[in-house]
C-alpha cells in the first residue's frame, strides 16, 4: 500500500517522486493486488474430504476458554457449540458418581485447531501416569451390542446378525438413543424405544450427549462414508480397502432393517426423520444408519473383545504420542472392570488431554476417523485380499482346516485379507504366507491334507512345505499385487488431494514386496521343506555306516539296537 499524497492534475503522481502513474497503471496495480487477496483467501479453502492433521499444540498455545469449529464458525455456531458444551457438563456432573469412578476432565470447546470440534481438558493439575477418566462397563456407561439385543428384544430376531457386526448393533442402539432424545418426529412424540431401569438423570446424559454430536451436514465432508458419490469413487480407486465394501454392508443392514423391523406399521416408534434442538436429523433410514455407523467407527473402543461406545470418553482427540484407552479395573476395591484414560503427561489445569486412536494404516484412519496422522506417513501399508479358490480340488478339506483345526483363530473364513507393511525389507507377513501355502497346496504335497494330519496341517504351513508349493506361493502374492497396481494406474483423476497421498503410499507398499518376492524366488532352492525337517526330526538326515553306528555289531540285523534275548535282567 503506498501512502503518499495525490495532486489534483489528471494524471496521478506523486510530490517526492518524480515518477508518474496513469489511470490504466493505477487499475493494473489494483488488479494485481486483488489477485493476490484471491490466492491468498484461497490457500486456505478445504475441498471436501481434504487431509486436515491433528495438530499437536504445545501446553502455552491451549486455551480452552476460546471457541472452535471445524469450519470457520459464525456468531450463531458458535453460542450454538457453546450453550451445547454446557448443557453437557452439566449433565456430566449430576451423573458423574453413576457413570465413572475417576473424573479429572471436564467437556470443552477446543481453540485454535482446524481438527477438532469437542474435547477433554483438565479440571486440576495432573502428573503422568495417572487416571484421567474411568468408566465402568455399565449399560448406562456405555453403548454396546448387548446393550442393543436388551433393548430391541422382541423387536430384533433373537439370532441376529448383520453384515456390519458389533458395530451396525451400537449404531442401532445409537439411532435409538437419537429417537428418545428428540423433541419431536414426524408422528409427534414418544418415538424410539424406553430402555428399561435407566434412571431420568442418565436419560438426560444421555440425551445432551447425543445433542452434542455433530449433524451429518457438519461432518458430510469429512468422513468418506458420507463424501459426494463422485469423491468415493476416487477413493474406492485409491486404495485396497475398498469403501463400497463397507457401504454395500451398510447398505445392505439398513435395507433389511427398513424391510422387516422400521416399517411402515412401526413408523411412530421407528421415524425415518426425528427434530433435536431445532434441527432435522435423518434417524431410523439408510442415510441415518450410514451417519450412526460413521459416529460409531469414529468414536468408539475395542475393549474386552467388544466394540463400546463410550459417551464423555469419546471426546478425547487423538495425538501420535497419547495412550490408547484401555481395558482395567477400579473402584475402591479395583474389582470393577471398565475403560481407562492414563495421562501420558504431566498436565496444567486447563490443558486438553488426548488418547491415542491405535496404530492403523492411512486409509483406516481416513475412513473410521475423517482424517490421518502424521504417524500414518512414516509407514507406506497397504492391503491384500486372498482367498482359497472354490473350484480347488481339496477345497473342502482345506475349509475344515480353516473351520477347526487353526487353532485360536478358528473359525477363519476361505478369504482373508491381510496388511502390506512397506517398511524394512517388504517381507510379507507371515500369517499371509501361511495362508496362501494351504491355499496353494496340491499334487504331491496334498498329502498332507490326510486325515491323519488333520491336526497338525495349519502348522506345518508356517513353515516351506517344497519347492513346488512355495513357488506358487510367491507367484499368487505377486500376481495379487500386479492386479492391485495396475488397478492403481487406472484410478480416476482429480478428488481429494488425501485420495492421491494414499494411493502414492500403498503403491510403495506394494512395489516394495514385489522386489522382496522376486529376491525370493531366486531363493528357492536355499530353504529347508517339509520332506528335510522331517527326516531330520527322525535322525534319519544323513547317511548310515557300519562306523557310525553307536553298537556296531555286525550281528544286529537293520533297525535293531540288541540281539534278541540279548536283555540283562535279573529275574
Amino acid at each position: 500500500i503506498i501512502h503518499k499524497k495525490r495532486s489534483h492534475s489528471s494524471s496521478h503522481h506523486f510530490p517526492n517522486d518524480n515518477t508518474t502513474i496513469s489511470m490504466i497503471e493505477l487499475f493494473s496495480l489494483l488488479a494485481v493486488l486483488l489477485a493476490t487477496c484471491s490466492l491468498s483467501a484461497s490457500a486456505f479453502t478445504t475441498t471436501p474430504g481434504a487431509f486436515r492433521r491433528v495438530q499437536q499444540r504445545p501446553a502455552h498455545q491451549q486455551h480452552p476458554t476460546l471457541t472452535h469449529l471445524n469450519e470457520s464458525p459464525s456468531t450463531q455456531e458458535t453460542s450454538t457449540l457453546e450453550r451445547l458444551v454446557q448443557d453437557f457438563e452439566k449433565t456430566v456432573q449430576s451423573v458423574e458418581s453413576t457413570v465413572s469412578k475417576t473424573c479429572k476432565v471436564r467437556p470443552a470447546l477446543i481453540p485454535l485447531s482446524p481438527d477438532h470440534r469437542l474435547g477433554l481438558v483438565t479440571t486440576q493439575s495432573i502428573s503422568k501416569g495417572d487416571v484421567l477418566l474411568s468408566m465402568p462397563y455399565a449399560d448406562c456407561a456405555g453403548l454396546t451390542a448387548d446393550l442393543a439385543r436388551k433393548t430391541f428384544k422382541g423387536v430384533l430376531p433373537e439370532k441376529y446378525d448383520g453384515w456390519t457386526g458389533e458395530s451396525g448393533l451400537v449404531a442401532l442402539q445409537l439411532l435409538n438413543e437419537l429417537a428418545l432424545a428428540a423433541t419431536e418426529t414426524e408422528t409427534g412424540t414418544g418415538a424410539g424405544i424406553v430402555v428399561k431401569d435407566r434412571s431420568n438423570a442418565v436419560q438426560s446424559y444421555l440425551a445432551s450427549w447425543v445433542t452434542a454430536l455433530p449433524h451429518v451436514e457438519d461432518c458430510a465432508s469429512k468422513y468418506p462414508l458420507l463424501w459426494p458419490e463422485e469423491d468415493q469413487e476416487v477413493i474406492q480407486s485409491s486404495s485396497n480397502t475398498k469403501l463400497y465394501r463397507i457401504l454395500d454392508d451398510i447398505e445392505e443392514d439398513a435395507n433389511w432393517l427398513m424391510e422387516n423391523i422400521f416399517t411402515n406399521d412401526n413408523k411412530s416408534k421407528f421415524p425415518d426423520t426425528v427434530i433435536l434442538d431445532g434441527r432435522e436429523y435423518p434417524c431410523f433410514s439408510v442415510k441415518g444408519f450410514t451417519w450412526a455407523m460413521t459416529m460409531v467407527q469414529s468414536r468408539s473402543f475395542f475393549l474386552d473383545k467388544a466394540v463400546r461406545l463410550i459417551p464423555f470418553m469419546d471426546m478425547a482427540n487423538h495425538d501420535d504420542e497419547a495412550n490408547e484407552i484401555r481395558a482395567g479395573f477400579m473402584g475402591t476395591f479395583g474389582t470393577i472392570k471398565g475403560a481407562l484414560l492414563v495421562a501420558d503427561r504431566s498436565y496444567e489445569k486447563g490443558e486438553e488431554v488426548f488418547c491415542s486412536y491405535g496404530p492403523k494404516s492411512a486409509i483406516d484412519y481416513l475412513l473410521e476417523h475423517g482424517f490421518v496422522p502424521e504417524q500414518c506417513w512414516r509407514t507406506n501399508i497397504s492391503e491384500l485380499t486372498l482367498k482359497i479358490n472354490p473350484e480347488d480340488r481339496f477345497y473342502d478339506d482345506k475349509l475344515d482346516i480353516l473351520e477347526f483345526e487353526t487353532y485360536e483363530q478358528a473359525p477363519m473364513d476361505p478369504t482373508q485379507s491381510f496388511d502390506v507393511v512397506g517398511s524394512g525389507v517388504g517381507e510379507p507377513d507371515p500369517a499371509m504366507v501361511q495362508f496362501v501355502r494351504l491355499a496353494e497346496l496340491g499334487r504331491s504335497d496334498a498329502f498332507l491334507l490326510e486325515s491323519i494330519f488333520r491336526k497338525e496341517a495349519w502348522g506345518f504351513m508356517s513353515y516351506p512345505v517344497s519347492e513346488q508349493n512355495e513357488l506358487a506361493v510367491v507367484n499368487a502374492i505377486t500376481k495379487v499385487c500386479q492386479i492391485a497396481l495396475d488397478d492403481f494406474d487406472a484410478c480416476p483423476k482429480g478428488g481429494p488431494e488425501i485420495c492421491k497421498n494414499i494411493l502414492d503410499s500403498e503403491r510403495i507398499a506394494l512395489q516394495k514386496m514385489m522386489v522382496f518376492l522376486k529376491r525370493d524366488k531366486e531363493a528357492l532352492d536355499l530353504k529347508e521343506y517339509y520332506q528335510e525337517r522331517r527326516l531330520k526330526d527322525l535322525g534319519l538326515d544323513s547317511d548310515w555306516s557300519l562306523e557310525d553306528d553307536s553298537m556296531g555289531d555286525p550281528d544286529l540285523g537293520f533297525g535293531q539296537t540288541r540281539l534278541p534275548g540279548g536283555a540283562d535282567y535279573d529275574w
